[in-house]
Protein backbone atom coordinates (compact mmCIF):
# COMPACT_ATOMS: atom_id res chain seq x y z
CA UNK A 1 0.00 0.00 0.00
CA UNK A 2 1.36 3.50 -0.46
CA UNK A 3 0.63 6.89 0.72
CA UNK A 4 1.70 10.22 -0.82
CA UNK A 5 4.64 8.25 -2.87
CA UNK A 6 5.61 6.07 0.62
CA UNK A 7 5.00 2.26 1.06
CA UNK A 8 2.95 1.55 4.12
CA UNK A 9 4.42 -1.97 5.09
CA UNK A 10 1.33 -4.03 5.53
CA UNK A 11 0.80 -5.24 9.13
CA UNK A 12 -1.80 -6.83 11.41
CA UNK A 13 -2.18 -6.22 14.98
CA UNK A 14 -3.88 -8.29 17.72
CA UNK A 15 -5.19 -6.81 20.68
CA UNK A 16 -6.05 -8.79 24.00
CA UNK A 17 -4.52 -12.57 23.06
CA UNK A 18 -4.89 -14.91 25.91
CA UNK A 19 -1.24 -15.48 27.20
CA UNK A 20 -1.72 -18.99 28.40
CA UNK A 21 -1.92 -20.69 25.03
CA UNK A 22 1.08 -22.01 22.53
CA UNK A 23 0.70 -19.39 19.39
CA UNK A 24 1.90 -20.29 15.99
CA UNK A 25 2.83 -17.48 13.57
CA UNK A 26 3.27 -18.80 9.84
CA UNK A 27 2.54 -17.55 6.09
CA UNK A 28 -0.99 -18.18 4.68
CA UNK A 29 0.60 -17.92 1.27
CA UNK A 30 -0.27 -19.30 -2.17
CA UNK A 31 0.34 -23.43 -2.28
CA UNK A 32 3.13 -23.11 -4.93
CA UNK A 33 5.35 -20.53 -2.60
CA UNK A 34 8.05 -22.30 -0.66
CA UNK A 35 8.25 -19.45 2.36
CA UNK A 36 10.38 -19.44 5.44
CA UNK A 37 11.18 -17.19 8.68
CA UNK A 38 14.20 -15.46 7.70
CA UNK A 39 14.63 -12.76 10.57
CA UNK A 40 12.90 -14.13 14.21
CA UNK A 41 13.95 -14.21 17.74
CA UNK A 42 11.57 -16.65 18.59
CA UNK A 43 10.40 -20.23 17.95
CA UNK A 44 7.30 -19.19 15.85
CA UNK A 45 5.91 -22.58 16.05
CA UNK A 46 5.87 -22.37 19.99
CA UNK A 47 5.15 -18.89 20.83
CA UNK A 48 4.23 -18.26 24.60
CA UNK A 49 3.35 -14.60 25.03
CA UNK A 50 3.09 -14.77 28.94
CA UNK A 51 6.82 -15.02 28.59
CA UNK A 52 7.55 -11.98 26.89
CA UNK A 53 9.12 -9.34 29.24
CA UNK A 54 9.58 -5.45 29.73
CA UNK A 55 9.93 -4.06 26.07
CA UNK A 56 9.36 -7.35 23.89
CA UNK A 57 5.61 -7.61 26.21
CA UNK A 58 4.78 -4.24 24.55
CA UNK A 59 6.70 -4.37 21.38
CA UNK A 60 4.97 -8.28 20.43
CA UNK A 61 6.62 -10.85 18.10
CA UNK A 62 7.95 -9.52 15.14
CA UNK A 63 9.25 -11.95 12.03
CA UNK A 64 10.88 -11.20 8.61
CA UNK A 65 10.12 -14.42 5.89
CA UNK A 66 11.04 -14.70 3.03
CA UNK A 67 10.42 -16.29 -0.66
CA UNK A 68 12.66 -18.95 -1.22
CA UNK A 69 11.17 -20.87 -3.90
CA UNK A 70 8.45 -21.33 -6.28
CA UNK A 71 6.79 -24.64 -6.90
CA UNK A 72 6.66 -26.20 -10.30
CA UNK A 73 4.68 -29.15 -10.07
CA UNK A 74 3.38 -32.06 -12.37
CA UNK A 75 1.74 -35.23 -13.54
CA UNK A 76 3.42 -37.63 -15.88
CA UNK A 77 2.11 -40.35 -17.79
CA UNK A 78 2.88 -42.49 -19.67
CA UNK A 79 2.00 -41.91 -23.77
CA UNK A 80 0.28 -45.20 -24.67
CA UNK A 81 -1.40 -46.19 -21.33
CA UNK A 82 -1.46 -42.91 -19.35
CA UNK A 83 -0.37 -45.07 -16.58
CA UNK A 84 1.93 -42.93 -13.85
CA UNK A 85 6.05 -44.07 -14.96
CA UNK A 86 6.71 -44.50 -11.41
CA UNK A 87 9.99 -44.20 -10.10
CA UNK A 88 11.51 -41.69 -13.04
CA UNK A 89 13.97 -39.69 -12.23
CA UNK A 90 13.53 -36.10 -13.85
CA UNK A 91 16.21 -33.19 -13.88
CA UNK A 92 15.70 -29.23 -14.21
CA UNK A 93 17.95 -27.37 -15.94
CA UNK A 94 19.24 -23.96 -16.70
CA UNK A 95 18.89 -22.79 -20.51
CA UNK A 96 22.00 -21.29 -20.04
CA UNK A 97 24.89 -23.08 -18.25
CA UNK A 98 23.46 -26.00 -18.61
CA UNK A 99 23.20 -26.29 -14.63
CA UNK A 100 20.97 -28.67 -12.29
CA UNK A 101 18.64 -26.90 -11.01
CA UNK A 102 16.55 -29.35 -9.31
CA UNK A 103 15.66 -33.25 -9.51
CA UNK A 104 12.57 -35.42 -8.31
CA UNK A 105 11.39 -38.36 -8.88
CA UNK A 106 8.02 -39.21 -10.11
CA UNK A 107 5.52 -41.32 -7.58
CA UNK A 108 2.81 -43.53 -8.28
CA UNK A 109 0.39 -41.67 -6.74
CA UNK A 110 -1.01 -39.86 -9.94
CA UNK A 111 2.29 -39.08 -11.45
CA UNK A 112 3.26 -36.71 -8.98
CA UNK A 113 6.10 -34.73 -9.29
CA UNK A 114 7.75 -31.41 -7.68
CA UNK A 115 10.06 -28.95 -8.20
CA UNK A 116 11.86 -26.39 -6.82
CA UNK A 117 12.43 -23.23 -9.07
CA UNK A 118 12.28 -20.29 -9.48
CA UNK A 119 10.39 -17.28 -12.69
CA UNK A 120 12.14 -17.86 -15.84
CA UNK A 121 12.92 -20.90 -19.01
CA UNK A 122 14.37 -24.14 -18.07
CA UNK A 123 14.40 -27.50 -19.86
CA UNK A 124 13.08 -30.81 -18.79
CA UNK A 125 14.92 -33.89 -19.36
CA UNK A 126 14.86 -37.76 -17.87
CA UNK A 127 18.05 -38.44 -15.51
CA UNK A 128 20.07 -40.71 -16.96
CA UNK A 129 20.02 -44.18 -15.76
CA UNK A 130 16.99 -46.75 -15.54
CA UNK A 131 14.29 -44.23 -16.63
CA UNK A 132 16.19 -42.85 -19.71
CA UNK A 133 16.81 -46.32 -20.31
CA UNK A 134 13.38 -47.40 -20.40
CA UNK A 135 11.40 -44.24 -21.19
CA UNK A 136 12.31 -41.01 -23.85
CA UNK A 137 10.28 -37.61 -23.18
CA UNK A 138 7.42 -37.30 -25.40
CA UNK A 139 6.16 -33.84 -24.27
CA UNK A 140 7.34 -31.68 -21.53
CA UNK A 141 3.37 -30.39 -20.96
CA UNK A 142 3.47 -26.86 -20.01
CA UNK A 143 0.60 -26.39 -21.93
CA UNK A 144 -1.73 -28.92 -20.50
CA UNK A 145 -2.69 -32.26 -20.95
CA UNK A 146 -2.36 -32.39 -24.60
CA UNK A 147 0.68 -30.22 -24.81
CA UNK A 148 2.75 -30.72 -28.14
CA UNK A 149 5.46 -32.88 -28.56
CA UNK A 150 9.20 -32.18 -27.55
CA UNK A 151 9.86 -32.47 -31.39
CA UNK A 152 6.93 -29.97 -31.82
CA UNK A 153 7.41 -27.34 -29.11
CA UNK A 154 11.05 -28.15 -27.48
CA UNK A 155 11.60 -29.49 -23.96
CA UNK A 156 11.79 -26.14 -22.50
CA UNK A 157 9.28 -24.23 -20.09
CA UNK A 158 8.39 -20.91 -18.74
CA UNK A 159 7.65 -20.02 -15.24
CA UNK A 160 6.35 -16.18 -15.62
CA UNK A 161 4.79 -15.28 -12.67
CA UNK A 162 4.42 -16.03 -8.86
CA UNK A 163 1.45 -18.71 -9.50
CA UNK A 164 4.02 -21.51 -10.33
CA UNK A 165 3.25 -23.60 -12.98
CA UNK A 166 1.91 -27.08 -13.15
CA UNK A 167 3.45 -29.44 -15.93
CA UNK A 168 1.52 -32.78 -17.64
CA UNK A 169 4.92 -34.31 -19.16
CA UNK A 170 4.32 -37.32 -21.26
CA UNK A 171 6.88 -40.33 -21.02
CA UNK A 172 7.19 -42.83 -24.03
CA UNK A 173 8.49 -46.61 -23.75
CA UNK A 174 12.09 -47.02 -25.96
CA UNK A 175 11.82 -49.66 -28.35
CA UNK A 176 11.74 -52.99 -26.97
CA UNK A 177 11.42 -51.55 -23.03
CA UNK A 178 7.54 -51.69 -23.43
CA UNK A 179 6.19 -52.46 -20.02
CA UNK A 180 9.29 -52.47 -18.26
CA UNK A 181 8.89 -50.84 -14.61
CA UNK A 182 11.83 -48.35 -13.97
CA UNK A 183 11.53 -49.60 -10.12
CA UNK A 184 12.64 -53.83 -11.03
CA UNK A 185 15.55 -55.23 -10.91
CA UNK A 186 16.41 -56.37 -13.80
CA UNK A 187 19.91 -57.74 -13.17
CA UNK A 188 20.04 -61.50 -12.89
CA UNK A 189 19.09 -63.57 -9.45
CA UNK A 190 22.39 -65.44 -8.99
CA UNK A 191 21.66 -68.81 -7.01
CA UNK A 192 23.21 -69.34 -3.84
CA UNK A 193 25.76 -72.11 -4.46
CA UNK A 194 27.39 -74.83 -2.21
CA UNK A 195 25.74 -76.95 0.21
CA UNK A 196 24.78 -73.98 2.52
CA UNK A 197 23.49 -72.10 -0.83
CA UNK A 198 21.33 -75.55 -1.64
CA UNK A 199 20.06 -75.24 2.34
CA UNK A 200 19.46 -71.61 2.27
CA UNK A 201 17.40 -72.22 -1.21
CA UNK A 202 15.32 -74.78 0.27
Amino acid sequence: MFVHSQEIPAQVTFTALPEDPIYTLGMDVLQSWLVRPRDALYDLDNIQLGLLQGEERSRGIQALFALDYLVTEGHARELRSNNPPRGVQLQLFGTKDRSVMDDTQVVANLGYLQFKGRPGTFRLEIREGRGSAVYALDSVGAEGWNSPSVAEAGDEFTVMDFDGLTLYPRLAYRSGMEGMDVLDDIRPVEEPSGVLGSLISK
